[in-house]
């Protein structure tokens, strides 16, 4: 009841509350005439900090809009990609301080746009034909400090590459060998993400699983698949035991903490029942929490079109907000209401067409004033562009008396995007958490700058990152309501940044031994090692003159490293296979 009275009183003229609204900023736009199928991204792509904005003109042509200081953009076309797109992912793969692009359709081609040393073009490489992509994820699949890449295959098992360190891509199925649990010819792979939803500091792997013309609910490949990891990259399948096998047609999904408890919660888009919001027990553990959602209907009244779901605080109230897109029915913006219930929206995006219905969007911060913006599109079905309603620019004008601040990564020992990073604020909230990705829900790239709105709180007591490489850095008392760059190491040690991004640890994993190079290869270099418990293996050793640390002794398992480097010291995590 109270739900409907504060939607009727926002129906009535001069009646305000704290409601998120959009309106459009398509004029700061160079290209706004251009037409997306499902594949968008928002990220900083030139490293100055401001999100961009990246398209695929008529779902091909790589199109890329630069975010200027003035509020507008500078426009670059780089030309075909090769035909129609249905993913897209970005990370900086050969860390020259330029993020990278991957794309992937149709059999046509998953390909790897490299940038020059100066980001202003990109060379292409094609990792291989033989897939039907539907969704891209970057993500360091190992741990060793390198970005890899998973590729959703919509007719076959999905592929992973491993990185060289040098932004060489391999394919690689040992990285994760993502087979159906019930037999099957493991097509139907949709949505992924990369999540660490037990909160075991380590990355596990969850895909949505749809065959279109499977009706048996039993048929392995329409049955979600959720990978644990057991922190030595093993994967095990552990959707049933968690609660996270609805046995529906699973379009895309989304984990974010709805709750502020410390763990990640799960937004399902299905469709051929309700789509799903699923609370996480603290330990891993999913329950259905739909039908007191207070969204139940609306969430049932996708009618089998949901295709993008997008979480994020959208009016920086500290809790985050649903955002679903559409292929044949209405989009839907769904309000936090703080108690684990949503309150839908009426007509949050002013849309100056015929049609009511965004059918993909990514989102980022793309006027630089702390909200998240969207760039929508108006494809039809799946992945067809539109021919008469062009792209639109949406610029987030919600509540300006809250407060926010925004995280960018760096990493040393980690790869450079921080992608599987976790981070944590707290405050007069309590805490927030969000983590690092690359390639979400169906085929769409958000922003790699981590989002937190602080409501009317007026400071954040501490910032805390858990770095994949194990690291932690911890930042007291920032400032708020502006852009944080945090570095990795940066208050961890003493060692000099610029010392960290060029000391490399390979291989890692490793079998039988890891080798250590410094910057300054006549660098005093010893190192003491601990089991994960914090047990002392070997203390003060010097590195040996090939720089090699035997592994042989250790059975597998992960341990860490405290290299003293010229009086010194880091933190490095190995992983012995």
């Amino acid at each position: 009841m109270i739900k409907k009275l504060l939607l009727l009183l926002i129906l009535i003229p001069g009646f305000s509350m704290a409601q998120i609204s959009f309106t459009s900023g398509n004029s700061a736009l160079v290209n706004a005439s251009l037409y997306s199928g499902v594949a968008i991204g928002v990220t900083d792509m030139n490293g100055d900090g401001l999100d961009d904005i990246i398209r695929l003109d008529n779902a091909s042509s790589l199109e890329i809009e630069y975010q200027n200081t003035n509020g507008n953009f500078t426009r670059f076309n780089y030309g075909s990609t090769g035909g129609s797109k249905w993913g897209l992912a970005i990370a900086d793969v050969d860390r020259n301080g330029f993020n990278d692009l991957l794309t992937g359709g149709s059999y046509n081609g998953l390909k790897l746009y490299t940038a020059n040393s100066n980001g202003t073009d990109y060379n292409s490489t094609t990792l291989t034909f033989n897939i039907f992509v539907q969704n891209l994820n970057f993500a360091d699949i190992d741990n060793n400090g390198t970005i890899d890449i998973f590729a959703c295959h919509d007719v076959g098992l999905s592929k992973a590459f491993s990185n060289d360190g040098n932004g060489i891509m391999t394919e690689n199925n040992g990285l994760i060998n993502a087979v159906s649990t019930i037999p099957s010819d493991n097509s139907g792979n949709y949505g992924s993400i990369w999540i660490d939803y037990d909160n075991d500091d380590d990355l596990d792997l969850y895909i949505s699983k749809c065959r279109l013309g499977v009706s048996n609910p039993n048929d392995g490949r329409r049955v979600n698949l959720l990978f644990e990891n057991d922190g030595n990259n093993n994967f095990s399948e552990v959707g049933p035991a968690r609660g996270l096998v609805p046995l529906a047609q699973s379009w895309s999904a989304a984990f974010e903490d709805i709750d502020n408890d410390g763990d990640l919660d799960c937004v399902l888009i299905n469709h051929d029942i309700t789509s799903m919001i699923f609370e996480n027990d603290g330990t891993g553990n999913y329950t259905n929490i739909t039908a007191a959602s207070g969204i139940a209907t609306s969430l049932d009244n996708l009618n089998d079109g949901g295709i993008q779901v997008i979480m994020e605080d959208f009016d920086n109230d500290t809790f985050i907000d649903i955002f679903v897109t559409t292929r044949n029915g209405i989009h839907k913006l769904y309000k936090n209401d703080g108690d684990k219930t949503f309150t839908e929206l009426p007509n949050p995006f002013p849309l100056p067409f015929g049609a009511n219905r965004i059918q993909s969007a990514a989102v980022g911060d793309l006027n630089n004033d702390g909200f998240v913006d969207v760039m929508a599109g108006f494809a039809s079905g799946y992945n067809g562009p539109s021919s008469s309603r062009p792209d639109r620019l949406y610029f987030n004008t919600g509540n300006s008396t809250n407060n926010w601040s925004e995280i960018l990564l760096e990493g040393t020992t980690s790869n450079i995007n921080g992608i599987g990073a976790r981070i944590e604020i707290y405050g007069a909230w309590g805490k927030q958490i969000r983590e690092v990705r690359s390639g979400e829900s169906y085929g769409i790239m958000n922003s790699l700058k981590t989002h937190f709105g602080l409501g009317t709180a007026n400071a954040i007591t501490k910032i805390v990152v858990k770095w994949p490489s194990g690291n932690v850095d911890e930042l007291l008392n920032p400032t708020i309501n502006q852009s944080l760059n945090i570095r990795e190491g940066s208050t961890l040690s003493t060692i000099n940044p610029d010392s960290i991004s060029k000391l490399r640890m390979f291989p890692n994993p490793a079998t039988n031994f890891v080798t250590i190079e410094t910057a300054n290869r006549n660098s005093d270099v010893s190192y003491t090692m601990y089991d994960i418990s914090g047990k002392v293996l070997r203390a003060n050793q010097a590195l040996p003159l090939n720089k090699q640390i035997s592994l042989q002794s250790l059975t597998s398992g992960i341990y860490m490293l405290a290299l003293q480097i010229d009086g010194e010291t880091v933190m490095r995590k190995i992983i012995k296979k």
